[in-house]
């Protein structure tokens, strides 16, 4: 129980707020102090996982061009535009095809996110960049496909393990997750308490 923090609930009966404590989880119970009222109010615990590890890693996954060369590419959390331009977060080296580069300056958006209910890292994947200027969207010249089918300028899509990420119909890019040890996620767990029977 390191994780867990005193905290309220509501009493059943009375609706007066108590203080839950450690010892109160693991009875499995609280019994309202309250003058008057003495109710047993089951407690059940839940959790969450702190993101701010995730912070201090160097690399939240990487891209691997798939062309001739091999070249790979860090990700960072939260949003990684990438492009060929120096702005970007994942600068990739111009790939030319027939005297031409089929990436754009900022060609898509690929934003590393935590789902702290269950410990895992989403890689959500869509055409475009937002102008850091102007705020506003900008779509690739060529597009964009996951696994071979071509996304729609407004899709927003989770992107598998080992996923292949095609810019401009050409240029071949294998996401790799970066997994995390359930012994670094255990260290991050926050518990919370909950009363199962009191509806709000």
């Amino acid at each position: 129980m390191g994780g867990f923090k005193t905290t309220l609930i509501t009493c059943q009966q009375c609706g007066r707020r108590i203080m839950v404590r450690a010892a109160d989880v693991e009875r499995g119970f609280i019994t309202c102090s309250h003058t008057g009222c003495g109710a047993v109010n089951v407690l059940e615990t839940t959790g969450y996982y702190d993101e701010g590890f995730l912070h201090d890693l160097d690399s939240l996954g990487q891209l691997t061009y798939q062309g001739d060369s091999i070249r790979t590419y860090s990700l960072q959390f939260g949003s990684n535009v990438i492009g060929i331009a120096s702005s970007c977060t994942v600068q990739v080296e111009r790939s030319v095809h027939n005297g031409r580069c089929f990436i754009s300056r900022r060609h898509c958006t690929l934003t590393v996110t935590f789902d702290k209910w269950t410990g895992l890292l989403r890689y959500q994947l869509q055409d475009g960049a937002v102008d850091p200027a102007t705020q506003v969207m900008h779509h690739s010249k060529n597009g964009i496909q996951l696994n071979g089918v071509t996304l729609a300028k407004a899709e927003l899509i989770d992107v598998p393990d080992g996923g292949i990420i095609t810019l401009g119909g050409l240029d071949q890019f294998r996401l790799n997750h970066v997994s995390i040890s359930p012994d670094a996620l255990i260290t991050h767990k926050v518990e919370t308490v909950f009363n199962p029977d009191q509806t709000q």
